[in-house]
């Protein structure tokens, strides 16, 4: 191996097929909340504060019933897209015991025949700063957005799935 082969190392990628980001998972956003739904207990409203903080006398609750898409239950992956580019954009995964899920967030559903959800949340730490750049080109009253359009302009590289290592 010569010492140009250490700085163009493109034999590693020789297997790895170009998806597009959106491609590899459905991407469900959170229930838009209203204060009728709003209670002093139930089950807590999971906004960005939430992933971020955990439950705190902001928390919003509520005993309401909705669809089962927006219901998280702990390891659900979600993806935070609008806010303040800097510090609400980003993957988490969700700790606690039962949420419904806000928007502006994300709810995560991997196609498994491509990437593990253990995977998919590496690759949006990765790209984090890419889509906060992203998100502050869209910045409007100090709020930017990564939408589905962007997420579908955004290409990736993967290994094939047999090299993907679950964590589960």
């Amino acid at each position: 191996m010569g010492s140009n082969d250490l700085y163009t190392p493109f034999f590693y990628y020789k297997e790895w097929k170009d998806y597009i980001l959106f491609d590899l998972a459905e991407w469900q956003n959170g229930f838009a909340f209203k204060k009728k739904d709003f209670s002093d207990r139930g089950i807590p409203i999971i906004k960005i504060a939430e992933l971020k903080n955990g439950i705190t006398s902001n928390t919003n609750f509520t005993n309401g019933i909705f669809e089962e898409k927006y219901y998280l239950k702990r390891k659900d992956l979600l993806f935070s897209w609008s806010g303040s580019p800097d510090t609400s954009i980003d993957v988490f995964w969700f700790n606690m015991e039962k949420g419904w899920l806000n928007q502006h967030i994300f709810k995560l559903y991997t196609k498994e025949e491509i990437i593990t959800k253990e995977y998919l949340y590496y690759l949006l730490k990765y790209l984090k700063p890419y889509l906060i750049c992203i998100a502050k080109n869209k910045q409007t009253t100090g709020l930017g957005h990564v939408t589905i359009e962007d997420l579908k302009k955004i290409k990736v590289k993967l290994p094939p799935l047999y090299n993907i290592v679950s964590f589960n």
